[in-house]
């Protein structure tokens, strides 16, 4: 997976709120996947520029549950539970969580 400095990350996302172009033209213009422009668009706007910093996480069981609740109760698609709760990558990773939770529980 490409690593992009938070500077590079800035510029996409002021590039996509200057107005004049949509997340596809954006992402052909840098080279980039349109989901990553708009996971990168959404990062900023709910947290800022602290959304941009690469985040390596491991999260705590409660954590994972407190996530999927919220999914269940405020019917949450997983791209905005990733913005809501500052959670970077993949959304592969709250997939896996729900899968997990549904087979066995969160460990």
């Amino acid at each position: 997976m490409a690593k992009y400095s938070e500077a590079f990350k800035l510029g996409v996302v002021q590039s996509y709120a200057s107005g004049v172009s949509g997340f596809g033209t954006i992402a052909q213009r840098y080279g980039l996947d349109h989901a990553t422009v708009r996971r990168w668009v959404k990062a900023y706007q709910a947290h800022g520029v602290q959304g941009l910093r690469r985040k390596l996480s491991r999260y705590s069981a409660d954590f994972k549950l407190s996530v999927l609740q919220r999914i269940a109760q405020e019917g949450l698609s997983v791209r905005e539970a990733m913005a809501l709760f500052n959670i970077r990558g993949s959304t592969r990773i709250i997939s896996g969580w729900q899968r997990q939770y549904h087979a066995q529980g969160l460990a």
